[in-house]
């Protein structure tokens, strides 16, 4: 576990505790999850700070995006508690400032099983350490796009969101699995990619399945192999043939 401090445009930006590695996946998918870009082409440069820890890293944007910068650097967190803001008004504002999320997949909780299967497999310091979360991105056929562990349950989603978008594979995102309860904040992330489903393998909170059932998202708690609470739009999960 060590700190991670980004800087963009060499203004301090953001400091957050990380399993080190994936610097870069990190970083990009955390500006993307904060609305800071809308793909990586908006990021000229992205490079470790001359010093000693390697811990520092700075990305220059391109200066039309440049007004987006006060937003984020007033927060400092992406876990910031949003004080003074009412949740439910959180909800409302997303989700009047995204698209509801097409319904083009079908998948039975057999295949889901499969798939956090291949999450459970790919966890290599979780088996290790027991410490880590994960999150696993897939396609609708089950073909796994990334998969990505950190300390932190939000840093792993933005490492594997990262991932996809340098892989410019961000269309073909459909399912995310995660090994950790499901939050607003999760949820929210997954909505920028328009993730159709999105499972954990603990709780959803009350405002995540608000949120989930404004963008017209299949929410699934508890999954655990073949069996899953679904919170929302079940309309995508079929019974086995």
């Amino acid at each position: 576990e060590e700190p991670l401090e980004i800087l963009i445009n060499d203004q301090p930006c953001h400091i957050t505790m990380r399993l080190p590695g994936e610097e870069i996946p990190l970083i990009l998918g955390f500006l993307f999850t904060e609305g800071v870009i809308g793909s990586i082409e908006e990021v000229l440069t992205l490079n470790h700070c001359n010093d000693v820890s390697g811990n520092r890293m700075n990305v220059h944007l391109k200066t039309s995006i440049d007004k987006d910068l006060e937003k984020i650097i007033s927060r400092k967190s992406s876990s910031c508690t949003h004080c003074g803001t009412c949740g439910k008004d959180m909800v409302t504002n997303l989700s009047l400032s995204l698209s509801k999320i097409p319904k083009t997949v079908k998948i039975t909780f057999p295949q889901l099983a499969e798939f956090q299967s291949k999450l459970i497999k790919g966890q290599q310091a979780f088996q290790h350490t027991g410490g880590t979360h994960a999150a696993g991105i897939f396609d609708r056929y089950g073909t796994l796009l990334a998969l990505s562990e950190d300390i932190g349950r939000h840093n792993a989603l933005d490492k594997s969101i990262g991932k996809v978008l340098l892989a410019r594979k961000a269309d073909e995102a459909k399912i995310l699995i995660l090994s950790s309860r499901l939050s607003y904040e999760l949820v929210s992330k997954a909505a920028l990619l328009n993730m159709e489903i999105v499972t954990g393998v603990s709780s959803a909170t009350s405002l995540a399945v608000e949120l989930a059932k404004n963008m017209e998202m299949t929410l699934i708690a508890f999954h655990r192999g073949q069996r899953g609470n679904i919170c929302s739009c079940p309309e995508r999960i079929t019974l086995e043939e």
